[in-house]
This record gives structure tokens, C-alpha cells and sequence, in this order.
């Protein structure tokens, strides 16, 4: 069999596969939650933080909005004034909450005093790490300059590490309260010519997911959220059909229902069924190798 179609074939095999498994999981393990609004607000309030919430499509904003609708104050954290403002009105407009917007580059290494001054006196019950930054052009490893390597490192690894640290740490001394950390399907494998922002998102994957066990008896919870792509603008993934891409609402909203639940949630039908090619029916080289033809298609013609 010609070695380059072997992983396709094996990628159909797994659909047929995961699907099955995945309608039988829904059927025995996943029935309906009833949502207890005065358990949540109890275990994760009265405030949660949530960071890169300015963007009105992104899974901040929709983070934001869907604990604002359980009755949850908001810290929203973000570099963009103008649209984080906005986004603070909007959610107390249409949600009654207290929302407190808090402009800060998580770039800077001494943004953290400037946040514990913010929430001082707050009562954090939830940390949704969410913000990222990705260069508009993603060359390969060896082609982008430190520099940028470097800022993706500060914003995308250790503000997640401070972040999680602080606030986790205020979370076992108070005895309640949950993490949720953002990365993605890129951080299963290396993704050639977006490798950098592979390995950010496979840092906050093992730092996520070692956390769940570290906390484990604390009444702190963890979870990793490994969303694939998702309509977060007007100009998402362009090139991809629209049956690969999730929306944020279900993904939000999948997510908070497995809080306390599991340590990592694949949101959305067609990302588990990815998940499960990538991680039971490829190796990890033949995962690489599949990730990359197409990104190195793109990026020779560019």
C-alpha cells in the first residue's frame, strides 16, 4: 500500500469506529446533566476570571456569557480596551451580573500584581485560561525569529503557569473552585510549520492535565479543553468545509457540563472522531506526516 495513503485510509477506518464508539459512550455514560445553577455558583463563584475575552465570536466572550447566564460575576482580562469595554457592558446589560474588565498585556513578565490589585477582595471561584497569541504568519520553526518565538512563549506558556499558579493555590486555600484550560488538537502531535504554537498548546495540555491529578482531594477541579477548529471570526478557516468546524456555544457549554467530571473534554462530534484516528489508529509519526503534507503544500506556494 502507497505509504502516503495508508493514514487516510486508516483515518476513514477510524470514523466508522469512533462514531460507533462514540454513539454507544452518548447512549451509556453521557445522559442528560441537569443543571444545578445554585451547585455551580456554589462550587465555581462568585466570581470567575476569564482571559482573552474581548473578541465578540471567541470562546472568551462565549465563556464569558454562558457563566454570566449562571449567575456568575466576571473578571474579563484582555489587551484590547475598546472591545473588551464593550464586551463588559453587553454582559451586564443582558445578564445583570458585575462584570470588571481589566485592560493587561499577559506579555509583560510583572502582570500579575496588577491583576491580584484588581481582584483583590474578590472571591475567585473559577479560572477560565483562554487567551493566545499566534503571529499573523506562521513560518517554520527555524524561519521566525527569536523574538516572536520568545512572546509566544511568555503569553501562550508562562502566563498560563502564573496564572494557574496564583489563583490555583488561592483556590485549595479557600477549598472550592476550577481551572479550565484552553489548548487544542494541535497539542496531540507536531504540527509542521505551525510547530510553535503546537508545542505552547501541548505545554498548557500536560500542565492542565497534571494538575487534575495534582488536585485530586483538594475540591479543586481541572480540565483541559481540546477543541479543534472553531468559528471564533467572520474569517475562520476559509479553507476548510463547514462540517469540520465547531461552534463556540456547544463547545462552551459541553465543556462546563464536564467540569469536575473528567480531566480532558474533545468538544464536538467530528473533533472526537479525529482525536480517536490521531491517537489510537495513527502513530505518532504518521500523525505528524498527516498534519504536515498540506500545511507544507500551503506553505511551499506561498
Amino acid at each position: 500500500m502507497n505509504k502516503h495513503l495508508k493514514p487516510w485510509l486508516l483515518t476513514g477506518a477510524a470514523a466508522g469506529v469512533a462514531a460507533s464508539y462514540f454513539l454507544w459512550r452518548q447512549k451509556e455514560a453521557a445522559k442528560p446533566i441537569l443543571v444545578d445553577n445554585a451547585a455551580f455558583h456554589a462550587r465555581y463563584g462568585p466570581w470567575a476570571i476569564v482571559t482573552g475575552a474581548a473578541r465578540p465570536q471567541g470562546l472568551g466572550f462565549g465563556f464569558a456569557r454562558h457563566l454570566a447566564a449562571r449567575h456568575l460575576n466576571l473578571v474579563l482580562v484582555d489587551s484590547q480596551e475598546e472591545a473588551l469595554l464593550a464586551r463588559a457592558e453587553e454582559l451586564r446589560r443582558n445578564y445583570h451580573v458585575k462584570v470588571k474588565p481589566v485592560v493587561l498585556d499577559l506579555g509583560q513578565p510583572d502582570f500579575l500584581p496588577q491583576l491580584h490589585a484588581a481582584t483583590d477582595g474578590l472571591k475567585i471561584g473559577l479560572l477560565v485560561c483562554n487567551h493566545m497569541f499566534t503571529p499573523p504568519e506562521a513560518p517554520a520553526i527555524l524561519e521566525m525569529d527569536l523574538t516572536t518565538h520568545h512572546a509566544m512563549l511568555d503569553i501562550n506558556s508562562r502566563a498560563y503557569l502564573t496564572l494557574l499558579h496564583s489563583y490555583g493555590r488561592q483556590m485549595v486555600a479557600q477549598g472550592h473552585g476550577g481551572l479550565i484550560i484552553i489548548s487544542c488538537q494541535a497539542a496531540l502531535h507536531g504540527t509542521p510549520y505551525t510547530g510553535a504554537y503546537a508545542a505552547n498548546k501541548a505545554y498548557q495540555l500536560i500542565l492542565g492535565e497534571s494538575l487534575w491529578y495534582e488536585l485530586q482531594g483538594t475540591h479543586v477541579d481541572a480540565l483541559v479543553v481540546a477543541p479543534g477548529l472553531t468559528n471564533t471570526s467572520e474569517e475562520a478557516h476559509p479553507d476548510y468545509p463547514q462540517f469540520m468546524i465547531g461552534e463556540v456555544d456547544p463547545v462552551v457549554a459541553e465543556t462546563l457540563s464536564e467540569l469536575g467530571r473528567r480531566h480532558l473534554v474533545v468538544p464536538g462530534f467530528f473533533t472526537k472522531l479525529l482525536y480517536f484516528a490521531n491517537t489510537h489508529l495513527l502513530s505518532r509519526q504518521q500523525a505528524v506526516e498527516q498534519s504536515g503534507r498540506p500545511q507544507t503544500e500551503a506553505w511551499l506556494h506561498n
